[in-house]
């Protein structure tokens, strides 16, 4: 193509490249209203919870993030986002008040090789049921520290007499 005898087509060639561009780069970007990372560790009763799962979702609706405590305690949220073709992971969490999931139990599977055990719930029945923690995740990077205090792990026994026979 001569874009020298035709100004017109190199401004549409020109054009055209730009558009396929910014659509190529607009729509794969990281979300605007989202944290750029969230850390921070997770104790029960001082101790740190290993092994645990969070989800924290936002209060106000949009996808949740997840993360898994290490031997330390020490998480970092990850989202994902599906695009066209692809899911892709990003780190950080929507920005606003989230309540959050954790948990440690895993369903064993006697059957898998090398056959896997079932891990034990150690996060009282209060922060599972009753009172979520909730957080602020706010622009930016956050370290949000989720400090949780021993309890019972099951449901508490139900209130009033036992009639008797």
């Amino acid at each position: 193509m001569n874009f020298a005898s035709r100004p017109s087509a190199a401004v549409a060639w020109v054009l055209g490249m730009a558009l396929a561009a910014l659509a190529a780069t607009g729509c794969s970007g990281r979300p605007k209203n989202f944290a750029s990372k969230v850390t921070g560790n997770v104790t029960l009763g001082g101790q740190p919870l290993a092994g645990a799962s969070l989800i924290f979702t936002p209060v106000g609706g949009g996808p949740p993030s997840t993360g898994r405590t290490d031997e330390s305690g020490n998480y970092s949220l990850h989202f994902g986002r599906v695009g066209q073709r692809t899911k892709r992971a990003y780190d950080g969490a929507q920005i606003g008040e989230h309540t959050v999931q954790i948990s440690t139990f895993k369903d064993g599977n006697p059957s898998a090789k090398p056959p896997r055990p079932e891990v034990p719930e150690k996060v009282p029945y209060k922060y599972r049921v009753d009172a979520p923690p909730t957080v602020t995740v706010k622009a930016g990077a956050n370290v949000i520290d989720i400090p949780l205090e021993a309890g019972s792990v099951d449901p508490p026994a139900a209130k009033g007499k036992a009639k008797k026979k």
